[in-house]
């Protein structure tokens, strides 16, 4: 079984292992940055406050063993007027012609940007031994934040964004910002991208600003817009049964897409529920489910069988034993999805 909780500077040093496996902009393995990422996090947590860039709330997933085997985060405030959240919206245009019977649809690309942006998740990543062991870890650190944006709705936007993992290839190079971005900034993507971490300006200065026709790029370039890494498969899958759905838009510099939901469409937080915790144990009929304890800096979730009646919920003893709960604590409940087919735990 394994427990979510909020992370800070003393796992500066299993946030870094678990980083190097991903090393992307939201979560790179770079000491300096997690460790300002950690203080940050922990400030966070600790200090209720509004949306602000400044707030990021890094969570750590552990084992029964309380060994760190996972992490996600949420950026409580993405695209402002000094660092805009920046997106190339797709499109298409349908063009005519009555005199050669001529009939074409393109495909658009066109640069935008927000400077009141939304919430953004991000920075999952679970270690590779543990993807499909039981207890649900994949799907506790995907759900599990958004348990903690549904108890704390206004240290977060109404809207909330995910930008998925981009389809490059093994040597981080983007096939989309070769034929796209460089052409336009003269940037190799590494470049670009780590720039762009500070400032965005040189996009807007250097970006067309009128429609772009992604028709000029060649086919193979145009199968990547908007595709997944397929690493990043799971993490979409969760997203989507969660409630997240494509937005049209993509990034700028490598075309993974963006997906986005508003608060009330998002599962776990529109089912979740405050409950007393029974004496039993939960029947055949429990269904995984998230159970958190504590708000802010006490934040704790686990995934496991529960069952719900008259305002009490039966939980697996193990489950109670890793929250340190009793019968008639309250807790809070959410579900988690259903068992796939195959009845694999993710």
């Amino acid at each position: 079984m394994f427990c979510l909780r909020p992370a800070g500077p003393a796992d500066l040093e299993p946030v870094f292992e678990l980083a190097r496996h991903l090393n992307s902009p939201n979560l790179p393995a770079e000491r300096e940055f997690l460790a300002a990422r950690l203080g940050r996090s922990e400030w966070s947590f600790g200090e209720a406050g509004p949306p602000d860039p400044s707030r990021e709330y890094q969570f750590v997933l552990e084992d029964a063993a309380g060994e760190i085997v996972g992490t996600s985060a949420i950026l409580s405030k993405h695209g402002t007027r000094e660092m805009p959240h920046l997106f190339l919206r797709v499109g298409r245009e349908e063009r005519y012609s009555r005199s050669v019977g001529v009939h074409r649809t393109h495909l658009t690309l066109r640069l935008g940007r927000r400077l009141d942006g939304p919430t953004e998740i991000g920075a999952l990543i679970l270690r590779p031994d543990q993807r499909r062991t039981p207890g649900w870890p994949g799907r506790l650190l995907s759900w599990g934040r958004l348990v903690f944006i549904g108890l704390h709705p206004d240290r977060f936007e109404r809207e909330l964004l995910a930008e998925i993992r981009a389809a490059i290839d093994e040597q981080g190079r983007s096939a989309f910002w070769e034929a796209f971005g460089y052409r336009f900034t003269g940037m190799s993507y590494e470049e670009a991208d780590r720039r762009s971490a500070d400032e965005k300006d040189f996009i807007l200065d250097l970006f067309p600003e009128a429609t772009f026709y992604a028709s000029l790029l060649e086919a193979s370039v145009l199968e990547k817009l908007g595709q997944v890494h397929a690493d990043a498969l799971p993490a979409v899958s969760l997203l989507e049964r969660a409630g997240f759905h494509w937005n049209g838009q993509i990034d700028p510099f490598d075309a993974g897409p963006f997906y986005a939901a508003l608060t009330g469409e998002i599962m776990p937080i529109r089912e979740a529920v405050h409950v007393f915790v029974s004496e039993d144990e939960p029947s055949e009929e429990g269904r995984p489910s998230i159970v958190s304890i504590g708000r802010g800096a006490g934040f704790r979730a686990c995934a496991m069988l529960a069952e719900r009646h008259n305002g009490r919920a039966s939980l697996e003893a193990a489950g109670r034993d890793l929250l340190r709960i009793k019968p008639g604590d309250e807790v809070d409940m959410a579900p988690l999805p259903p068992r796939r087919r195959n009845g694999k735990p993710a």
